[in-house]
C-alpha cells in the first residue's frame, strides 16, 4: 500500500508542477531555458523526446578522447552545417571519432527548428563531417524526453551512424554482438539479445520509441532489423519499466531512424560476398522549409550454411527479403508539428531439419512485418509541450514443415501478432531546476496462432507514469530523478514500478551515477496458452494460464573518469533480483516429455563492467571492455544457462582522411557457458560447459578521390567460431561493396 501512496504523491507533485509551468520565471544557469538556441520557437519533438536545456560548459558523459582539438582539415566535407532534426540526432553532425561506448548522442534540440540545409551535402555517408561539441549532445531513451547527456542520472550508451557504418554490420544482431554487457543468442527463433546476464525476454526493443512486434519464443529477432535507415542506437541498461512498462527489466534498446536533412539527395550501397550474400540499399530524401520526407529500400539474400557436414540437415537457413520505410515531418505553425513513420519488411527462410528415426524435414518460414506511427505535438507555452502518439504494428509468420517421402508429420502453422498503442505525454520545465514528464498510454495486444490453446489471446494495458528530474546543485552537476508508473493489465491487475536515480560531478573529470528501480514482466501468450506437440522429436509443450507476472528489484552504480584529454575510463556494478520467475517444468508422459511453465524460480544476477577508451598516436582509437556476470538460479542452485561469467570485448578504429582510408576491427572473447540439456529423455539434465570462443570482425574502406565512391571490404567471424549445438552462428564470410551519395 505504501507504494501506491508514494506513486499518488509523485503524480500530484507532477501535475502541480505542470500547473505552475506558465507562472514560474526561467532561472539563471539555463535549467529552465528553452532547449533550442532560438527562444522564439522550440523544435518539434519525436515520440519520447523533448527539447533539453542549454547548459554551457558541460561535456559528454563519455566524450571521445582528444575530440576537442580535431582539426577542421580532417572533416570529410566543407559543406555548410546541416540543421539537426528538431526531434532527432543529425547524421551529419556525428563523427565516428566521437562514438562513445556509453552515454552520448548528438543534440537535435540545440539547432533551431527553422534551420534547413543551405545546400546538399556532397559526402559519402561513411566519412563523417565535423561533429558538434560534446556539450551539445543529448539522449532521449533514459527519460522519454530530450535531456543533456551530462545531466541524466541514468547511464546511457549510444551507437552513432558513423559507428554503424564503420562496423560493417548488416543487421542489429551483428551490430550489438561485440558490445560490452551484451550477448546475442542464436536459436531457432532468430537472434535474441541478452543484457546484463538476463535472457532476451527481459530486454525491451524499440524503434523510434515504439515496441517492436513479432516475438517468437519470447524473443525479438534482431536479424529482422536492417540498419540502412538507422540513425543511431540508444541503450539504457537496468530497469526501464518506470517509463516503458512490461519487459524492460534488464534494459531498453531504442533504434532511432533517420530523417531528411538535405534539400534533395540519395544514397546507394551494394555488397556481395561468400554464402552468396547480397545486400542492396537505396535511400532518397527531400526537405522544404517546413517539411521533410525520407524513403529507403533494402534487398537481402543469403545461402544456407551447415556447421555439421555429417548429415543432410542445415544449421542456418537461406534468407531472401526486402525492407521498405518512410519517414516524414511537417511543421504546420509555430506551435504545432506532425511526424510520421511507416515500414514494411518481407523475409523468407528455408532450411533442412532432422527428426527422430531418421526423418528429414524441409522447413520454410515467411515473415511479414508492418509498423506505423503518427505523432502530432503542440507547444502549449514557453515551457510546456504536449505530444500524442498513435502506433500500430502487425506481424505475420507462416511456418511450413514438409517431411520428405511422407506426409504424416507435415505441418503448416500461421501466426498473426498485432499491437496498437495510443498515448499522450506532457513535458514541462516549471523552474526550480525541475524537468517534469507526465504521460498516459493504452497498449492493446492480439495474437492468433495455431500453437495456442483456443487459437488466440488478447489483452490490454492502461498506464500512467510520471518522472521528475531535479537539478539540485548545478555547479556540481547534482541531479536527482524520481519516477513512478502504474500499469493496469486486463489479465494481471495493478503493477507499480518506481525508480530513483542520482548523478553528481564532484570533479570536472569525474561523474558518478547510481539508480534503483523495480521492474516486471507480464507472461507472454506463449507462456500462458501454448499448446504444441512435436512428435518427430517426442515432446509436448503446454502453457499455464495461472501464471503471475515476474517481479524484479535492480540497482546499478557507475563511475566515469576522464584522467586525460585522450582517455576515458568507466566502471560499473549492477544487480537484478527476480522473483516469480517463469521457468519450464519437465514431466514424463509415457514416450513423450511434457514441458509446462510455472512460477517457482528465483534468480539473482549481478556483475560489473570495466571499460577504457583511448586515443593513440597515428589516429588510432581503441576501446576495451570487460564484463563479469554472476547469474544464479536460486531454486536449482546453479548458474544460469548459456551465460558466460567472463567476457572481453575490443574495438580499434583508424582513419586517414587525406588518403580516404579507414579501418575498423572488433572482437570478443567469451568464456565458458553452462548448458543443461536432457539428451536421453530421462528428465535429468546432462550438463556440460561450452568452451570459450573468440569472434573477430573487420571492415576496411577507401574513399576514391574522384567520383565520390567508397569501396569497402567486410569480414565477419574471421576466427571461424561456432558449432551446431550451442553456438549456431554463420561461418567465416567476406563481402565487398561500394557506396555513394548524390
Amino acid at each position: 500500500m505504501s507504494g501506491r501512496w508514494w506513486l499518488c504523491a509523485l503524480l500530484w507533485s507532477a501535475v502541480s508542477g505542470l500547473a505552475r509551468a506558465e507562472d514560474v520565471p526561467s532561472e539563471n544557469g539555463g535549467v529552465a531555458q528553452p532547449a533550442s538556441l532560438s527562444d522564439a520557437e522550440p523544435a518539434p519533438e519525436t515520440p519520447g523526446q523533448e527539447s533539453a536545456p542549454e547548459t554551457p560548459g558541460q561535456e559528454s558523459a563519455r566524450e571521445t578522447p582528444g575530440q576537442e582539438s580535431a582539426p577542421a582539415a580532417e572533416a570529410a566535407t566543407s559543406a555548410e552545417p546541416v540543421a539537426a532534426s528538431p526531434s532527432e540526432p543529425d547524421a551529419a553532425s556525428v563523427s565516428a571519432e566521437a562514438v562513445p561506448a556509453s552515454p552520448s548522442e548528438p543534440d537535435a534540440a540545440s539547432v533551431s527548428a527553422e534551420a534547413v540545409p543551405a545546400k546538399p551535402v556532397q559526402a559519402v555517408e561513411a566519412t563523417p563531417p565535423v561533429e558538434e561539441p560534446p556539450a551539445l549532445q543529448t539522449v532521449v531513451t533514459s527519460s522519454r524526453t530530450q535531456e543533456r547527456l551530462r545531466e541524466t542520472p541514468v547511464a546511457t550508451e549510444v551507437i552513432t551512424r558513423s559507428e554503424i557504418v564503420a562496423s560493417g554490420a548488416r543487421d542489429a544482431s551483428e551490430l550489438l554482438n561485440a558490445r560490452p554487457g551484451f550477448v546475442v543468442q542464436q536459436g531457432f527463433s532468430g537472434s535474441g539479445l541478452s543484457m546484463q546476464g538476463l535472457a532476451p525476454e527481459y530486454v525491451l526493443v524499440l524503434v523510434d520509441g515504439e515496441r517492436v512486434t513479432g516475438k517468437v519464443d519470447g524473443n525479438i529477432d534482431l536479424s529482422r532489423l536492417s540498419l540502412e535507415d538507422i540513425e543511431q542506437v540508444e541503450i539504457v541498461k537496468g530497469p526501464g519499466s518506470v517509463l516503458y512498462g512490461s519487459d524492460a527489466v534488464a534494459g531498453v534498446v531504442n533504434f532511432i531512424t533517420r530523417r531528411a536533412q538535405r534539400t534533395l539527395g540519395a544514397d546507394l550501397r551494394a555488397a556481395y560476398g561468400t554464402l552468396g550474400r547480397l545486400d542492396l540499399d537505396a535511400t532518397g530524401e527531400t526537405r522544404g522549409d517546413a517539411w521533410g520526407l525520407r524513403m529507403s529500400a533494402g534487398l537481402q539474400r543469403r545461402d544456407a550454411y551447415d556447421l555439421d557436414t555429417t548429415d543432410i540437415g542445415t544449421t542456418g537457413s537461406t534468407l531472401s527479403g526486402y525492407d521498405l520505410s518512410a519517414r516524414g515531418d511537417w511543421r504546420g505553425s509555430e506551435t504545432m508539428s506532425l511526424e510520421g513513420t511507416a515500414s514494411y519488411s518481407h523475409r523468407i527462410q528455408r532450411g533442412v531439419d532432422l527428426g527422430a528415426a531418421g526423418a528429414v524435414f524441409d522447413r520454410a518460414t515467411r515473415d511479414n512485418t508492418f509498423a506505423s506511427r503518427l505523432s502530432p505535438s503542440w507547444r502549449l507555452g514557453e515551457k510546456v509541450n504536449l505530444r500524442a502518439d498513435v502506433s500500430y504494428g502487425h506481424y505475420e509468420r507462416r511456418y511450413l514443415r514438409d517431411q520428405r517421402n511422407a506426409s504424416a508429420l507435415d505441418t503448416v502453422e500461421d501466426t498473426r501478432d498485432q499491437q496498437a498503442r495510443v498515448g499522450a505525454q506532457m513535458d514541462a520545465r516549471p523552474g526550480g531546476g525541475h524537468a517534469l514528464v507526465v504521460g498516459t498510454e493504452y497498449l492493446g495486444e492480439w495474437l492468433q496462432s495455431d500453437r495456442l490453446d483456443g487459437g488466440r489471446g488478447r489483452r490490454g494495458r492502461g498506464s500512467l507514469y510520471a518522472q521528475d528530474s531535479w537539478t539540485l546543485w548545478e555547479r556540481k552537476g547534482l541531479v536527482a530523478m524520481r519516477g513512478g508508473r502504474a500499469d493496469v493489465d486486463s489479465q494481471f491487475g495493478l503493477a507499480l514500478t518506481p525508480r530513483f536515480a542520482l548523478k553528481v560531478d564532484p570533479l570536472s573529470w569525474l561523474t558518478v551515477r547510481g539508480s534503483y528501480g523495480w521492474g516486471y514482466r507480464a507472461p507472454s501468450f506463449q507462456d500462458l496458452l501454448i499448446d504444441f506437440e512435436n512428435p518427430s522429436v517426442g515432446y509436448t509443450v503446454r502453457g499455464n494460464p495461472d501464471l503471475k507476472p515476474e517481479r524484479s528489484r535492480s540497482f546499478s552504480f557507475n563511475v566515469e573518469t576522464r584522467p586525460t584529454r585522450d582517455s576515458v575510463v568507466w566502471v560499473g556494478v549492477f544487480q537484478h533480483s527476480l522473483r516469480d520467475m517463469i521457468s519450464a517444468s519437465l514431466q514424463s508422459e509415457g514416450d513423450f516429455l511434457r514441458y509446462s511453465y510455472i512460477n517457482i524460480a528465483r534468480a539473482r544476477v549481478r556483475g560489473g563492467e570495466l571499460g577504457l577508451r583511448q586515443t593513440l598516436p597515428g589516429r588510432i582509437q581503441v576501446e576495451l571492455g570487460y564484463t563479469l556476470t554472476d547469474g544464479t538460479d536460486q531454486e536449482l542452485d546453479r548458474a544460469l544457462e548459456g551465460q558466460a561469467r567472463h567476457r572481453l570485448t575490443a574495438q580499434a578504429t583508424w582513419r586517414h582522411r587525406e588518403w580516404g582510408l579507414e579501418a575498423n576491427l572488433r572482437g570478443a572473447l567469451t568464456g565458458e557457458r553452462p548448458f543443461y540439456p536432457d539428451t536421453n529423455g530421462d528428465g535429468v539434465a546432462d550438463s556440460y560447459r561450452a568452451s570459450p570462443t573468440v569472434s573477430l570482425d573487420a571492415r576496411v574502406a577507401w574513399l576514391m578521390p574522384a567520383g565520390g565512391l567508397q569501396l569497402f571490404v567486410v569480414g565477419s567471424n574471421l576466427t571461424g567460431a561456432g558449432n551446431p549445438t550451442d553456438l549456431p552462428i554463420p561461418p567465416r564470410t567476406l563481402q565487398a561493396g561500394v557506396s555513394t551519395r548524390f
